[in-house]
């Protein structure tokens, strides 16, 4: 709009050009708009550290909402600036004075912040905080995982802030008496060993084996904390506590199948969380599938099998006859192990060692995350042998071993309670409050990331945004016709000493004499995991002892430390039941090789039997002369010495071989085939897998090898 002429052409100087005009109310408003957007985002960087991208795209808003105000109402928005813009030009000065301080300050503060990050930045990193988590070896994956990325998060310019070290546990019976015993291995104070180094953090596999481990705990120390209180502190007169925090998350226990027998068995419209495991099994059986074992881990060593042993055994009855079938079923010699990760581990090392098929007829009992971490290609355990494998899904081979879940409604569900443990002389302010920040960091970041379940067995969802952590529903493109329900109910829980009483009932009693070559040649190095040959084999029997229950008998014989020693003489170190099995252990642990090489068969023939059905172990490295003298007749009265003191097989010789020789290189393969015609002989060759599964299997072979 143009003012009046005033006669000589000119307009009226008080009313400018509407063309004039626009441009500068565009500016002030710009200037406004950029003064409210430093305010706004100022303050919300002080309270909420807002980035400075967010700070444009708020300045975008209020010119876009500014625009939108002009256009709609211009009259009033006219005003508005024309107000703000005279209260500005009012301020002028003072706010370019002020303006001008702030920028100096701000000039200064970041020189100083500047320098200072300098001169921190070339500090040397200072030594974390180390926190020691023991966990079972069901959740050792996503545990290291979680482990590695509170370090990262909790660090600062690349210096950790903390060190957490994840360690497997070794089961609830050594973890009980492992925490009575103040972390020792023995009570005698000859043997100080210790498991391993103090944990400040226990993951158990169920609130099961909390309530197991910490019973013996109180019984023995009488202390022990229900709740998890953030700053108590332990009291003076405690060695130690465990305090119970709350569940991490839930993983079910499954039945899985391998492909070929999973394809008649598959149902997407059966709901086998409202079933049982006995109809499972039949539903199984139905359609054509016929299972020679379930392969479920060492109870012992595990507390996921010692949780689903109630399951296989059924309801107790006089006799427990159904029990006694159901432990035989389940412990398959030679697919034991002390755990699920170990028999998933060995599953994948075959897939790639050979061209074999899995074993259809056989289902696995595991922890269903278990089962996520082996058919998605993640690490599995300790063993470096199972590390991960990429793009697992491309690969034929491991198709045709992958395991698809089958679920019922009394299998367990696993918890995986955080407990925290306190040591006396170690329960530091610094330490309770690292404990504490983890935990904290774990319920922002929980195991649901990682394959786990909520604490109330429901399914995550997975966020298409996030391919860094593994949720569980990404098992579904895996598995096409594979069963993942979206709700697992918790079925309750048995307790685990009447669980190993029923187990204790269910096996058959053992009687083993344990005979060791304690001979030079078994002092030389070991072509296994290292070490010694009798230091080798040592740990192996260490660990079959630690296996035996208290009904078992067993007696260490070694031959003879001294030369001048006659052949075939031993000492008795312990002719031990399950009470002092300890001894034997320490006795196995303290041997020596300084002996003279002896013949196999005087060393088997120097047993000091009971009568009762009985095994001979025999740890040897199997050196001898090719053909030593008289070989042939030395066998045949091996033979009948076994016909006269165990017919009908209750008298069995097991070799165990630490190598070099193998069960085909004599006299090793002459003594064992002697004994075949009474069921009497067996050959094991020690090879690279964990003490605790070779000892299992030899121990599952003593109790049903002779009955098969």
């Amino acid at each position: 709009m143009s003012g009046p002429d005033d006669g000589d052409g000119s307009r009226n100087p008080e009313r400018r050009d509407e063309t004039q005009e626009w441009p500068e109310r565009i500016l002030q408003g710009l200037l406004i708009d950029l003064c409210c957007t430093l305010l706004i985002s100022g303050g919300l960087r002080i309270f909420d550290a807002f980035s400075w991208w967010n700070a444009l795209a708020a300045m975008a808003t209020v010119m876009l909402t500014t625009v939108l105000l002009l256009v709609a109402f211009p009259g009033t928005m006219h005003g508005v600036l024309e107000w703000t813009w005279k209260a500005l030009r009012l301020g002028a000065t003072a706010t370019a004075w002020t303006l001008a301080g702030a920028a100096t300050m701000s000039l200064v503060l970041l020189a100083g912040y500047g320098a200072y990050s300098l001169w921190d930045g070339a500090q040397p990193c200072g030594q974390p905080l180390e926190l020691r988590m023991l966990t079972a070896q069901d959740a050792l994956t996503p545990l290291r995982g979680a482990a590695e990325e509170f370090e990262s998060d909790t660090g600062k310019r690349g210096c950790r802030k903390y060190s957490v070290t994840v360690i497997p546990e070794p089961g609830p019976l050594a973890l009980s008496e492992g925490f009575a015993r103040l972390w020792r291995s023995s009570e005698s104070r000859e043997n100080e060993r210790l498991f391993g180094p103090q944990p400040d953090i226990w993951i158990p596999s169920s609130t099961a084996e909390y309530e197991y481990v910490a019973h013996a705990a109180v019984s023995e120390r009488r202390r022990l904390t229900q709740s998890c209180p953030p700053t108590a502190k332990q009291s003076d007169d405690d060695t130690h506590s465990l305090e119970l925090c709350g569940s991490l998350g839930t993983s079910p226990l499954v039945l899985a199948l391998f492909p070929k027998a999973n394809a008649p068995v598959a149902d997407p419209r059966t709901d086998s969380t409202r079933s049982s495991t006995e109809v499972l099994l039949k539903r199984i059986a139905d359609a054509g599938v016929r299972l020679r074992n379930i392969a479920r881990p060492v109870p012992e060593t595990s507390g996921a099998a010692l949780a689903v042993t109630p399951v296989l055994y059924g309801p107790r009855r006089p006799g427990d006859a159904r029990a006694a079938e159901a432990e035989r079923f389940a412990e398959p010699a030679d697919l034991v192990t002390p755990d699920a990760v170990s028999l998933l581990c060995r599953f994948r090392l075959q897939t790639a060692a050979s061209g074999d098929g899995p074993p259809d007829d056989v289902a696995v009992l595991a922890p269903e995350q278990v089962l996520y971490d082996y058919n998605m290609g993640l690490a599995l355990g300790d063993d470096d042998r199972c590390h991960r494998v990429d793009h697992i899904d491309r690969v034929p081979e491991y198709r045709k071993w992958q395991l698809y879940p089958h679920y019922s409604s009394d299998l367990p569900l696993l918890d995986y309670p955080f407990v925290k443990v306190r040591w006396q002389g170690q329960d530091s302010k610094e330490r309770n409050s690292a404990v504490n920040e983890f935990r904290r960091w774990l319920k922002d970041n929980p195991l649901t990331m990682r394959g786990f379940r909520d604490r109330f067995g429901e399914l995550p969802s997975a966020p298409a945004e996030d391919r860094e952590h593994d949720f569980l529903p990404r098992l579904r493109t895996f598995l096409e016709d594979g069963e993942l329900p979206e709700r697992v109910p918790s079925p309750g829980r048995t307790g685990f000493q009447e669980t190993l009483d029923r187990i204790k009932d269910a096996r058959p009693k053992s009687s083993i004499h344990l005979m060791v070559d304690a001979s030079t040649s078994m002092g030389s190095a070991s072509g296994g995991n290292g070490g010694s040959r009798l230091g080798r084999g040592a740990a192996v029997l260490q660990s079959l002892v630690s296996q035996l229950q208290s009904t078992d008998r067993v007696d260490l014989r070694f031959s003879a430390a001294s030369p001048s020693i006659r052949l075939g003489d031993f000492r008795v170190e312990q002719d031990a039941a399950s009470a002092n099995k300890e001894t034997v252990m320490r006795n196995l642990q303290a041997m020596s090789a300084t002996g003279r090489d002896e013949p196999l068969d005087e060393i088997v023939e120097a047993a000091d039997l009971d009568r009762g059905q009985q095994d001979i172990v025999l740890l040897t490295d199997g050196q001898a002369p090719k053909r030593p003298p008289g070989l042939d007749s030395r066998t045949a009265r091996l033979s009948d010495f076994f016909r006269r003191q165990g017919p009908d097989g209750r008298l069995r010789l097991t070799v165990v071989l630490t190598g070099p020789a193998t069960c085909e290189d004599t006299p090793v393969r002459e003594i064992v085939a002697s004994l075949r015609p009474h069921r009497a002989g067996a050959c094991v060759e020690l090879d690279d897998t964990p003490e605790e599964t070779q000892a299992a299997r030899i121990l599952s072979d003593l109790r049903w090898g002779r009955r098969a």
